[in-house]
């Protein structure tokens, strides 16, 4: 690939080429070919033969515009330098002070660029022989525009008088005779350094390359609570089904969420239909760790596969969301709801346990009310749930639910009963204002 220079690395060939032929030009006078911008050259009625060279544009090719981009390790290591393709655009102008010159001298150039339509890496390089160079002609030869994997090839292009008025007018110089060439591509790399990969020793256990599966495979629709597909979330204690297509030979089901530090791989209980998986969601009595393990809010569930002499695999991903449990603290002996009047603190208990980063993110309704939480205390014992104060405020008289969001997952206020289910408001999710 080319350096950064290789774009005036290619005015400078072009210069070059234009003047490898002014010995035949002896008619016209003292003929220079020069690479400036046309508002420097002077346009008197004794102005020189010349002719002149002005990239005007430069646009990112269309074939190399999407190969890649620039990429960063974790480390932020640079791993790769995609190149930047460009083509140039650029205008010949010939310059000449009598009669016929600038024609002339424009068809000279136009006539050398239609015979040398593709720039050759010899040509290139032979450019910069022969010693003598400036250091911005050595910067120039540096750029290694010979050794890109791309040719230069020069382009006519057919500006109409509009086109050509306005590049003009831009320009703010004296029109002179004009033509327009494109030149393309020229591929500049990043010289950042790039990690470059070990070589590839083995392709996959025993060298057997990658592994492909033809479906059907299974695949998953979505996740739904086991009691009703219309409750928006499960609670621990619960079953969710999982649906999807060809799932009787997947043996685990991986959950994630985002306070979680790592996934959690479980297994459903015995499969029933092949379009659908059962998972239960534990309570604390049936499993110690219930309360830290899991953390309300939103999941995202996938199949983990494992076919015999095959490697594991996951499938999509399907979300679902855990809901907050809680129960009001009442004395012992109290039937539910718990009497209270404005000004009383209560206390409800959450499972599962709310981790110090959702403490932000929780919010506690009495009814419709928004109530402030004055408290959240979360026990050292990993098996206790997390405890919530709050003040009851001044409300008409009546029974109000408590409700409690968490990570945006509100707590479900019912009771489940029976097959098929039925639902009611749960009265030890109630208090009472007289």
């Amino acid at each position: 690939m080319s350096g950064p220079f290789a774009a005036g690395a290619v005015s400078a060939v072009m210069r070059r080429l234009l003047s490898s032929g002014l010995g035949g030009l002896a008619a016209f006078g003292n003929v220079s070919v020069t690479a400036l911008p046309p508002d420097r050259i002077a346009t008197t009625p004794s102005e020189p033969s010349q002719l002149n060279l002005f990239m005007y544009q430069a646009l990112a090719n269309s074939g190399w515009r999407n190969v890649g981009m620039p990429s960063h390790a974790v480390s932020n290591e640079r791993l790769t330098n995609p190149p930047l393709g460009l083509d140039l655009y650029y205008m010949l102008t010939a310059y000449g002070a009598d009669e016929f010159f600038a024609e002339a001298l424009l068809g000279y150039g136009m006539q050398v660029l239609h015979e040398t339509p593709v720039l050759s890496r010899a040509y290139i390089r032979d450019t910069w022989t022969g010693g003598g160079l400036t250091p911005a002609e050595q910067a120039l030869a540096d750029s290694n525009l010979a050794d890109q994997i791309e040719l230069i090839k020069f382009t006519p292009l057919n500006l109409n008088i509009d086109e050509l008025s306005k590049l003009w007018t831009a320009i703010q110089a004296k029109y002179r005779p004009t033509t327009a060439y494109k030149v393309s591509v020229v591929l500049i790399e990043g010289l950042r350094p790039a990690r470059a990969p070990l070589p590839v020793l083995r392709r996959g256990a025993d060298d057997r390359g990658p592994v492909s599966i033809a479906p059907p495979f299974p695949s998953l629709a979505r996740s739904v609570p086991r009691h009703s597909e219309l409750l928006p979330a499960v609670r621990l204690g619960e079953d969710l089904v999982v649906i999807g297509d060809q799932l009787n030979d997947t043996s685990v089901l991986r959950v994630t969420h985002a306070r979680l530090q790592n996934p959690m791989d479980l297994t459903p209980e015995p499969q029933q239909r092949p379009e659908q998986l059962i998972l239960h969601l534990p309570t604390a009595s049936e499993d110690l760790n219930a309360l830290s393990a899991w953390a309300s809010g939103l999941y995202t569930l996938v199949l983990v596969v494992r076919r015999p002499g095959l490697p594991a695999w996951t499938t999509n991903a399907v979300p679902f969301a855990l809901a907050p449990t809680i129960t009001v603290t009442r004395p012992p002996g109290t039937p539910p709801p718990l009497a209270v009047a404005a000004g009383d603190t209560v206390t409800l208990t959450c499972a599962p346990r709310i981790r110090a980063q959702q403490e932000q993110s929780v919010a506690l309704m009495l009814g419709m009310q928004p109530v402030p939480v004055t408290a959240i205390t979360t026990p050292a014992n990993t098996a206790q749930p997390t405890s919530l104060t709050f003040t009851v405020p001044a409300l008409p008289t009546g029974e109000y639910l408590v409700r409690l969001r968490v990570d945006g997952v509100d707590s479900l206020p019912i009771l489940i009963n029976g097959t098929p289910p039925t639902f009611e408001f749960d009265p030890a999710q109630k208090v009472s204002l007289p």
